[in-house]
């Protein structure tokens, strides 16, 4: 059966949700679909609710609820845990199960549909799998599943199947089996407003993602590391290569040594931290001799476009089991107009490593970026970043600006219209072209003495109401709601786009760039070569 996630989190500390996990995963069921740990955005009776596993089959929505270890009822009240510790009083299990479907129920129905006028059954089962639970009033036997009947899991298809042959006699108005359309629709549901997989909400607290919610197309990439041990994903900017190499490196620390990886220290300190809960080790590539002759069982590399040389895949491949050749490893890279760097990108590296992995890509769902932002890159760069699938935003703003003062002076302006429309500051990442604070405009700001430089802060507390300010370089890998640029001269664009591409796409709503009359004249002719090099492709 599948499961979402596919490998169970390392922060699910419950023996017994673990067994049933893998139990599920082991039945013979191409049709159904498990979702473990669903989290219900409101309860009428608590705080939070949660289900352990839903069960989505074509004959029933099953609703699992699993108690591990002791459990005891005293009193008419339940406990749960070991003597002297036990956690309570408490609801029965059945009477958990029972309003967390009947809570399931009414939220899936606001999205599509009252479950009941599409004729889909519903019902819960409790799963004791280390006690045998003695009969009672409170339940009957086939909504439960004792430790003996469990059998360490061996006897789940057969309580699951008890289970859908009593409920459906229960819900005498079900019209089965489910269409697989429906079917899909409910799953499609789940995902935006139930905690289905540890998502970057819980995580990536430092880098608010525009890409939260997992699209079909990053979801089956995830489902490609259980088939394929060598993997190429491509993409351009913000179609989510870094959140899907975060969530690989956690998802293989369950089963062996993880190396993440890449050519940016600040995106590696970011890294680091969103991974602090995980065994994986998070370095940049100018630290990768800190290893020693360590070698690991599974190497993520980010950003590889930037790593893309000989030399730098040779000393990759001695810290793989393995080898490149025959190691397991992932290898995310963007090959537009990216490389800050042009002597760290040999096409002679790509064409050796391209046959050593299956490759996916280039990913077509942006995630990150506003329809706006992606037309605008495209425009001026030609790249293509996929389709925007973060929705429409506001025009990408131009403001004149002829001096340094008058770059500052625009730009305190924006900032102050932001703040007074509600955005806070920590939402605002301001970016230097020339990347040099000495020379940089920021520094005429009012604002000047409380911005933030974000290398020396990323990875702390420390931007949470403040302003930052970062080189193009140094924010690579990162994003954030407001990006604006500054310091650019037409010298930054001559032969050279991926600044631009870089800075741009940085942006997850909006984008404000200060220029000056040479600049807009030069990226009016960027505009137009790229309109004739398209035209002439036709």
């Amino acid at each position: 059966m599948r499961i979402i996630p596919s490998e169970i989190s390392n922060n699910t500390r419950s023996q017994a949700e673990r067994s049933v996990f893998a139990a599920l995963k082991a039945i013979p069921d191409d049709e159904s679909v498990a979702l473990h740990s669903v989290h219900l955005p409101r309860h009428r009776r608590k705080r939070v609710g949660e289900i352990d596993f839903v069960v989505i089959m074509p004959d029933l929505l099953l609703f699992i609820e699993v108690k591990g270890g002791q459990v005891q009822q005293r009193d008419g009240k339940w406990y749960y845990g070991p003597p002297g510790r036990e956690d309570g009083p408490k609801e029965s299990p059945f009477a958990q199960a029972n309003g967390g479907m009947h809570e399931f129920d009414r939220e899936i129905g606001v999205l599509v549909g009252n479950l009941r006028d599409h004729g889909v059954p519903s019902g819960y089962l409790v799963i004791t799998p280390d006690v045998d639970i003695p009969r009672t009033t409170e339940f009957e036997p086939q909504q439960y599943l004792s430790a003996t009947a469990y059998d360490g899991g061996r006897g789940l298809a057969q309580g699951i199947e008890r289970a859908t042959r009593f409920w459906s006699a229960q819900n005498r108005w079900a019209r089965t089996p489910v269409s697989a359309a429906l079917r899909k629709r409910m799953l499609e549901a789940v995902r935006p407003d139930f905690d289905l997989v540890p998502n970057l909400h819980s995580r990536l607290t430092h880098l608010e993602a525009a890409f939260e919610r997992l699209t079909d197309e990053q979801l089956a990439r995830l489902d490609d590391l259980e088939s394929n041990a060598r993997l190429i994903w491509t993409g351009g900017a913000g179609t989510g290569k870094t959140f899907l190499a975060a969530e690989a490196a956690r998802r293989k620390s369950t089963t062996g040594s993880v190396l993440f990886t890449c050519a940016s220290t600040t995106l590696a300190t970011h890294m680091r931290q969103v991974l602090a809960d995980h065994a994986v080790t998070v370095l940049p590539f100018e630290r990768l001799d800190e290893v020693g002759n360590r070698t690991f069982d599974y190497l993520i590399v980010d950003e590889a476009q930037d790593l893309m040389t000989l030399d730098r895949l040779g000393v990759l491949e001695n810290l793989v089991s393995g080898g490149l050749d025959e190691g397991r490893w992932i290898f995310m890279l963007d090959q537009n107009n990216q490389v800050l760097t042009p002597d760290a990108y040999d096409p002679e590296a790509w064409e050796y490593l391209r046959p050593l992995g299956m490759p996916y890509g280039p990913m077509r769902r942006n995630c990150r970026n506003t329809v706006q932002i992606v037309k605008q890159v495209h425009r001026y760069t030609g790249a293509d970043l996929g389709v925007a699938s973060a929705g429409e935003g506001e025009p990408v703003r131009f403001d004149d600006a002829r001096t340094p003062q008058e770059e500052a002076t625009a730009l305190d302006s924006y900032v102050s219209e932001l703040v007074r429309e509600g955005v806070s500051l920590r939402d605002i990442t301001v970016l230097s072209a020339s990347g040099k604070w000495e020379t940089s405009s920021a520094r005429f700001s009012q604002r000047a003495g409380k911005i933030e430089r974000f290398a020396d802060v990323v990875g702390t507390d420390r931007t949470k109401h403040r302003l930052t300010w970062s080189s193009v370089s140094d924010f690579k890998g990162h994003e954030n709601r407001v990006v604006c640029l500054i310091d650019l001269d037409p010298d930054h664009l001559k032969g050279r786009l991926d600044t631009l591409y870089v800075a741009w796409t940085r942006a997850r709503a909006q984008l404000w760039i200060a220029c000056g009359p040479d600049t807009r004249h030069m990226l009016k002719d960027l505009g137009m070569a790229v309109l004739m090099r398209e035209e002439g492709l036709r």
